[in-house]
């Protein structure tokens, strides 16, 4: 008998089964295959190694944590194909979702007397002639309402207006009165900013004495708060680093920001701040701070548990050593190991390393011995430019029909981003520190030549020229290569050597910065301007941005204004709608500023105004017919 397909059981249930997808899941099933608690290196074949006894099971990462191990070993040089099999599929991260609900959790301003006359209206359908009177009490902004008739006799409770906290003594305290200081933590305005706005309100701003205590629990809530991220932040970048395969070493970079910058002879700073920020992961996350500050609010006080900080009688200039010392106290009991420290180019800081590392080997208390001392590559590049600036008087072969200032400006321009991208380049493509010092003594050695329009070594050296495109100048001033005597061009190169000398090369191998250290010292003093004093909360402002970096600022808002209160934000709430709302707004301008296309007409824009000078000389004037449009577009700019 033939065999009949069509009847067979395979095709019934595969009918029964059509439009599913085939497949090998099971709702609830664990998976039985582990995987070795020894990560995989990079360079070893898997078969030369040896079995691991212990095994686990493979953990998936999150989306953050993906992204930070694979820009570690993309950072380290390691190429896709040795992408770790647990970044593959990163975790998703849970998105908070709210119901749309139409009425919110929210407050109005609402005026006295409309109020009595909604209550008299409400209460006329039960009282013939309703006589109300409203008594009004006020615990800062939150306010009780008592309600009575002098007809029917009607008496209501004494109601509260807004929601209110339960504390350890004494009555409920007002929700709103510590969230009315909360712009103060957050913000650059302060609280006269805020009775200010209060009183265009027609609103009766809390008395000054409870604004101060409410913004003091705040700021107590913050440091405790900034204190506890700064170890998770620790303890996240030692995760990362071992999840991408290395040993849970960190390079970090420190800088110090003060109230008012010293100055020779006369020192207006009382205050200052220092961080260390990691560098390794894309985040760049705050892993210790320290403040120094002079002031303490209290008549008679010892200093031993206050805002004071940092010795009256010392300098201010010197505490960059102190905070220095101070924040990696805070790092060596953790779980990283520091590798190398990155700083401007103070005379401070190498001494400092060096003090701290000597001191901390007889007692043995540090995970590693040393630290490579490193330089910030933008501030040798900013010397750079000065340097070559600075040797205008020295340069005698300028043609005539060029402006000298404009000149050697532009060419200590061009100078600067040619060094920058033949060293940024050469760090790609360098294995190993020796290989890139002797390329990059090379390629800075080869730049004048190639600006004069000699380009024999460029094929050997440059990793920018070309070779081949001999006519394209337009990056040179005005426009055309390099006429100047050979005893001008070693002034030049010898001020470029100033920088980067074989000393110099050594100090920046890694092509560091201090870029993240300098952003979050700006957003310090966004929240504590300069231009006010705050000798108690300035170092739970500084807390507040180094918190805000951490977590970005409506999450850091929201946990705060918790802590305090003791009540969870609700999602139906304006206040959660509104922090989601600019984080949608922020995140959205952060990818706008990160596209190709933004920073193509940045470049132009910038490249313009730093030229406007060279092309107003070169405005098609002649010497016979002078052309006036320089003057016609000149828009009322000066330069």
């Amino acid at each position: 008998m033939p065999f009949n397909y069509r009847k067979s059981a395979g095709n019934i249930s595969t009918r029964r089964s059509r439009g599913k997808k085939a497949t090998q899941f099971k709702l609830g099933h664990k998976p039985k295959w582990t995987t070795s608690t020894e990560i995989h290196q990079p360079g070893v074949s898997s078969a030369s190694s040896e079995a691991p006894k212990a095994s686990k099971r493979l953990v998936r990462l999150t989306d953050k944590e993906a992204r930070d191990s694979q820009f570690v070993r993309t950072t380290a040089g390691l190429a896709q194909a040795d992408t770790l099999a647990y970044t593959l599929r990163p975790k998703p991260e849970k998105e908070e979702k709210t119901d749309c609900v139409c009425d919110r959790n929210e407050n109005f301003i609402v005026n006295n007397e409309k109020m009595l006359a909604l209550i008299k209206d409400v209460h006329a359908s039960g009282c013939k002639k309703p006589n109300m009177k409203m008594k009004v009490t006020r615990a800062g902004l939150c306010v009780y309402i008592c309600v009575k008739c002098s007809y029917c006799g009607f008496n209501s409770q004494t109601l509260p207006m807004s929601d209110t906290i339960q504390t350890a003594r004494g009555p409920p305290a007002g929700f709103l009165n510590y969230l009315v200081a909360m712009p103060v933590l957050k913000s650059k305005i302060g609280m006269d900013d805020v009775a200010t706005v209060l009183t265009w309100l027609n609103i009766k701003a809390p008395c000054k004495q409870t604004f101060q205590k409410k913004f003091n629990d705040l700021g107590q809530a913050q440091t405790e708060l900034s204190d506890k991220q700064l170890e998770l932040n620790q303890d996240y970048v030692a995760n990362v680093m071992k999840k991408a395969g290395f040993e849970p070493e960190v390079d970090i970079q420190f800088d110090v920001a003060y109230t008012c910058r010293p100055q020779g002879g006369c020192e207006k700073s009382t205050q200052s701040f220092g961080a260390l920020v990691e560098h390794n992961t894309g985040q760049k996350l705050p892993l210790a701070i320290a403040m120094a500050n002079k002031h303490c609010r209290k008549r008679y006080c010892r200093h031993d548990n206050c805002s004071k900080t940092f010795a009256a009688e010392a300098s201010i200039a010197s505490s960059e050593r102190v905070l220095l010392h101070r924040s990696l106290d805070k790092v060596k009991d953790g779980p990283l190991a520091v590798r190398s420290i990155t700083t401007d180019s103070g005379t401070q800081s190498a001494k400092a390393i060096r003090d701290y590392y000597e001191l901390k080997k007889q007692t043995n208390h540090l995970k590693k011995q040393t630290a490579t001392h490193y330089k910030c590559f933008v501030h040798k590049l900013r010397a750079l430019e000065r340097h070559v600036r600075a040797a205008k008087s020295d340069i005698k072969s300028i043609p005539k029909k060029y402006n000298k200032d404009e000149y050697m400006r532009k060419l200590a321009s061009c100078l600067r981003c040619r060094v920058r991208i033949e060293l940024e380049r050469l760090r790609k493509q360098s294995c190993s520190d020796e290989l890139f010092l002797r390329s990059a003594k090379f390629a800075i050695e080869n730049i004048m030549h190639c600006f004069s329009g000699d380009h024999k070594m460029c094929k050997e050296r440059s990793r920018v020229c070309t070779y081949r495109v001999t006519s394209s100048y337009k990056h040179l001033p005005y426009g055309e290569p390099l006429a100047l005597q050979e005893n001008d061009k070693k002034i030049i190169l010898g001020n470029i050597n100033k920088t980067f000398d074989a000393t110099g090369l050594k100090e920046v191998a890694k092509l560091f910065n201090t870029n993240a250290c300098e952003s979050l010292n700006a957003s310090v003093f966004h929240y504590a301007p300069k231009t006010s004093f705050y000798a108690r909360n300035f170092a739970a402002l500084c807390h507040s941005a180094v918190h805000t970096r951490s977590l970005g600022p409506s999450k850091s808002s929201m946990k705060v204004a918790e802590k305090v209160t003791g009540k969870e934000i609700s999602l139906h709430s304006m206040i959660y709608n509104q922090l989601k709302a600019k984080d949608r707004r922020r995140e959205y301008d952060s990818r706008r500023k990160a596209s190709v296309r933004y920073k193509i007409v940045k470049f132009y824009l910038r490249k313009r105004h730093a030229n406007r000078a060279l092309y107003r000389d070169g405005l098609y004037a002649s010497e016979s017919m002078p052309s006036t449009s320089a003057a016609d577009h000149s828009y009322g700019l000066k330069v």
